[in-house]
């Protein structure tokens, strides 16, 4: 089951932002993180261009973004990773990778790679920055992109990273551009994205958007009110908003969660039911722009039948 379900009463328009309660984590460990992390590993050493990029002059950003999510991850799972800090050297160990690195705060020589992409690879979540006045998106170490990449969006404000924007996605992203530009330094704030997909693969980059879309082509076909629920899987994004103090970028994660339809539909009640009134509810463009449309009376039907 999915540990988080953005499936309500009806469509819902806005932004969503929730403040981060006592429990909510910055980051997010599951089962799934080895298999995760061997995969990001695997992208980087293939493309390591394409999946992870920057701007100069975000050297701050990226070790006070390293800083916060190690010093998070040993204070939150402290029998999963640990970090001594002496006065010139940090000592860092994943014991769930049983790996050990030593490194100089502010000195990148000391790490294989950049601060934020080695960052990174110690986590599930897809990390980026935001910077400047107009919260414009200054480096990521991006892996599980859904129908994007960083060669479409470096350097553009957060508003224009979905661009092509439909009608309906402009105001609200706008007014997350705007929120954006006012969140305040100890108050993180976390969202959920939703998408429905013909697969689990993690990787939604551009690069494998005509490959995606000729397997939708191709499943159309079989998508029936029998069959859709153990072909579609529910992609879940969340994603959480901190506010660095020192350098005042943002630090956007993206932890992406997947399951079976079917799976979710069995095991969480009344799930399937506020799936199809979320569906039914969602304007035209929207499902255009989620590729949703062509399957979506099956879907209905089959989500109304359980």
């Amino acid at each position: 089951m999915l540990p988080y379900f953005p499936f309500g009463q009806q469509f819902n328009d806005k932004m969503g932002t929730y403040p981060f309660g006592e429990n909510d984590p910055l980051i997010d460990v599951d089962d799934n993180y080895p298999a995760e992390l061997l995969l990001k590993r695997a992208l980087l050493s293939e493309r390591p261009d394409y999946y992870y990029q920057t701007l100069p002059g975000c050297e701050t950003a990226q070790w006070e973004a390293l800083e916060l999510i190690l010093t998070t991850l040993a204070q939150t799972k402290p029998d999963q990773f640990t970090l001594h800090k002496e006065q010139t050297t940090w000592h860092w160990n994943n014991h769930l990778l049983n790996e050990k690195t030593d490194f100089i705060p502010g000195d990148s020589s000391t790490l294989p790679t950049d601060p934020l992409n080695w960052a990174g690879l110690q986590v599930q979540e897809d990390l980026l920055l935001l910077a400047g006045e107009d919260a414009s998106l200054v480096a990521g170490h991006l892996c599980f992109a859904n129908d994007w990449c960083l060669d479409e969006k470096l350097g553009l404000p957060f508003w224009q990273i979905h661009a092509p924007i439909i009608p309906i996605v402009e105001p609200m992203m706008r007014a997350a551009q705007k929120s954006l530009e006012r969140l305040p330094v100890g108050r993180p704030v976390w969202r959920l994205n939703w998408s429905v997909k013909v697969t689990d693969q993690l990787d939604m980059t551009s690069r494998h958007l005509p490959a995606l879309k000729q397997a939708l082509a191709e499943q159309l076909p079989y998508l029936t009110p029998n069959t859709i629920g153990n072909q579609l899987f529910i992609r879940v994004e969340r994603q959480t908003l901190t506010r660095l103090p020192r350098s005042g970028a943002i630090l956007f994660g993206i932890h992406t969660y997947q399951n079976r339809l079917a799976n979710e539909v069995n095991s969480r009640p009344g799930g399937a039911a506020h799936m199809a009134n979320v569906f039914s509810t969602t304007p035209p463009a929207m499902l255009d722009y989620k590729s949703m449309t062509d399957f979506l009376p099956a879907l209905l039907t089959y989500l109304h039948n359980q």
